[in-house]
């Protein structure tokens, strides 16, 4: 009795230090208040849907609830999929035609700013033009913009250089404050990939610092126990800094939530047949717990609700590795669980006063 008790109150006085630890943490630009968590769908304008088609099969087209953001992506110098719809082999990408879309009103924006083997002109100067016009527009969104700066700084297949990585953060920040942008937050998210990620490098070599993170992020696919452990180091540097996390990417890698299969990651090969009971109890019971028993930092989670089979980078024959269908809506069983857990009261969608929950 006296070792169940002693644990007990461990576990009250863990809740006790995380409910204190959020109070004290001052509230970070666009941070849900204490017990909500925003919840952000992508990352293509097919996996979100509400468009024309061929964009019209998508979340909001089956899930029936509008989410309360959506993920875009765009690159440095091009700005490409910000003005004018692009496809780069992963799908469409249309940031304007996501603000002009009347679907997505009262959703904010993800932006996944991508510039590899561009950091070291960017830290020199040489991008100035192209960021100020990203700002400009940014600031013409007229909503709530979180932007992934250079997001999954420490994967390798990105090979960012720390020191220009850092640099180019920084100026980036620089510009847009110099432009008046007040809706945006600036996230630093680290790929915590127990894959790919780097191995003898700690993520505090990429840290731009304080002063230009509003934000940190992360992603996940695997609930590996390097994943979980990766994890817990940027959730560790997050606290230490006093900044909220945001899961920048997240999706159930190896699982197709339409056949109900699981693959090896690493070509598709070994299919194994799986209930969608099964697929939930592997892959998004743990991550759906996983975020909320750290819900007092972690208060934006974005998820990857795609065909990624159907996408010429991530399908057949799979050199990207083997990453599967992660639609929830495809599986009415999946579907229903995934409805279940988001309607609750904790989790923030689309509405008309989500913006001033967020303090816009």
């Amino acid at each position: 009795m006296r070792t169940v008790f002693h644990t007990a109150m461990f576990a009250v006085m863990l809740m006790a230090h995380a409910s204190l630890a959020a109070e004290i943490r001052p509230r970070a630009l666009f941070e849900p208040e204490p017990g909500k968590q925003l919840l952000i769908i992508g990352q293509d304008l097919g996996a979100i849907g509400g468009f024309e088609a061929p964009n019209n099969s998508g979340y909001v087209d089956h899930v029936g609830i509008r989410p309360g953001g959506v993920t875009t992506y765009l690159s440095l110098p091009a700005l490409q999929g910000m003005l004018k719809k692009v496809n780069l082999n992963s799908g469409d990408l249309h940031a304007q035609g996501i603000i002009d879309n009347p679907v997505f009103r009262e959703s904010v924006l993800a932006i996944g700013l991508h510039f590899v083997g561009q950091e070291k002109s960017i830290a020199a100067g040489k991008q100035d033009e192209q960021v100020k016009a990203l700002a400009e527009w940014v600031k013409g969104a007229k909503r709530p913009v979180f932007l992934r700066i250079g997001y999954e700084f420490d994967g390798s297949w990105n090979k960012y250089d720390p020191e220009a990585y850092k640099q180019s953060f920084q100026r980036i920040v620089r510009l847009f404050r110099e432009a008046g942008v007040k809706n945006c937050a600036m996230v630093w998210q680290s790929c915590t990939s127990p894959v790919r990620g780097y191995k003898t490098r700690d993520i505090h070599d990429w840290y731009p610092g304080d002063d230009v993170v509003d934000w940190m992020g992360y992603s996940w696919f695997l609930n590996a126990k390097e994943q979980v452990e990766l994890t817990e180091r940027l959730l560790a540097f997050a606290r230490e800094k006093g900044k909220p996390v945001m899961v920048c990417e997240a999706a159930p890698q190896g699982y197709d939530t339409g056949n109900l299969t699981n693959r090896s990651i690493y070509g598709g090969k070994d299919s194994r047949p799986r209930t969608p009971e099964e697929i939930w109890k592997d892959w998004y019971t743990p991550w759906f717990r996983y975020v909320e028993d750290n819900k007092e930092i972690v208060r934006v989670v974005a998820y990857i609700n795609v065909n990624w089979n159907s996408q010429l980078m991530w399908g057949p024959p799979y050199r990207n590795g083997y990453w599967g269908d992660s639609r929830v809506e495809v599986n009415p069983v999946i579907k229903e669980k995934w409805i279940e857990k988001i309607s609750s009261a904790a989790w923030l969608n689309a509405s008309p006063e989500l913006f001033q929950k967020l303090g816009f």
